[in-house]
Parts: structure tokens; C-alpha cells; sequence
């Protein structure tokens, strides 16, 4: 998961033909660039109080998303995500947010709307059939959340 902000930089860096003699310089420029990117993106977030962190609560928090996210048709019970960090629900709700910006949640449903448009993109699924193996039992709830995070309807940008 990146911030789109810094997503375009990378992209830039990847795909821009840059000649031989200026590629050092663009490279520090771009560098510099997603530096200035990211801390404008972590001065927007909400929690200004940071708690000190461990190596351990970090590997712990980062085993928790992978858990999450390995199952992307099963949305996130708190409880029971806590219970696999051995860490009491808002000491776990604190930190991920600490560490990803974002609540456990919303963390959640941005990486379901990413992976809802790889599928219609990349495998050219219909929008019933990725709503569907992402969870959704309720297409049109699927189609207003897709519409809300990628900014249209999931035919149209599989069109698109």
C-alpha cells in the first residue's frame, strides 16, 4: 500500500526517459521529492501523540496485516486479530494506526478497493465476480464503496 502522491513519483522514476547525464541529478531531485511527499502525507494524519514502539510490537502489527489481508473476503474482527498479536484490542488499534496512518479498517477496505480493481483490470473479471470474491454479498454496496474509494462504478472502469 503506498499513497497515491508518492505512487505517481515512483512511477515518474520508473518510466520517465531521463538521458545519461542528468539520471544522478534526477534521481536526487525525485529522492527528494518522495521525502517531502511522505512527511507531507504523515503531518496530515490525525494522531499527532506518538507511542514509543518495539521491534517486537512493530513485527507484531505487520504479522497482523498480513493476516488480514490474506483473506480479503473476510473483513477484520478486532477481537480476534488481537488475540493473534496477544495485545489487548486498543493497545492494537493504537499501534496500527501509529504505524500504517490509518484505522485497522479503512486499512482494510482501501487495500479490498485496490485489489477489486487489479482483478477487473488485470484478470478482466466482471464487477459481480470480484464483488463476490471480495466478500460482498450486496453488489450494489460493493459498487457505491469501489465508486467512493476509486471515484467511479466498477463497469465503468473496467472500461476504462
Amino acid at each position: 500500500m503506498i499513497y497515491p502522491s508518492l505512487q505517481k513519483i515512483v512511477d515518474e522514476i520508473v518510466t520517465e526517459p531521463v538521458d545519461k547525464t542528468f539520471k544522478l541529478f534526477f534521481l536526487r531531485i525525485k529522492a527528494e521529492e518522495v521525502i517531502c511527499r511522505l512527511l507531507m502525507e504523515l503531518e496530515k494524519r490525525d494522531e499527532k501523540h506518538l507511542y514509543a514502539l518495539n521491534i517486537q510490537d512493530i513485527q507484531t502489527v505487520y504479522r497482523v496485516k498480513e493476516q488480514m489481508l490474506e483473506h480479503p473476503e473476510t473483513p477484520p474482527v478486532i477481537k480476534e486479530l488481537a488475540v493473534y498479536a496477544n495485545m489487548s484490542p486498543s493497545k492494537l488499534k493504537r499501534l496500527f494506526r501509529q504505524i500504517f496512518g490509518n484505522s485497522i479498517f479503512s486499512y482494510y477496505q482501501t487495500f479490498r478497493m485496490k485489489e477489486a480493481a487489479r482483478l477487473l483490470k488485470e484478470k478482466k473479471l466482471s464487477d459481480s465476480d470480484v464483488g463476490y470474491r471480495l466478500g460482498f454479498t450486496n453488489l450494489s454496496h460493493f459498487s457505491r464503496v469501489f465508486a467512493a474509494h476509486v471515484g467511479m462504478k466498477p463497469k465503468e472502469y473496467s472500461r476504462s
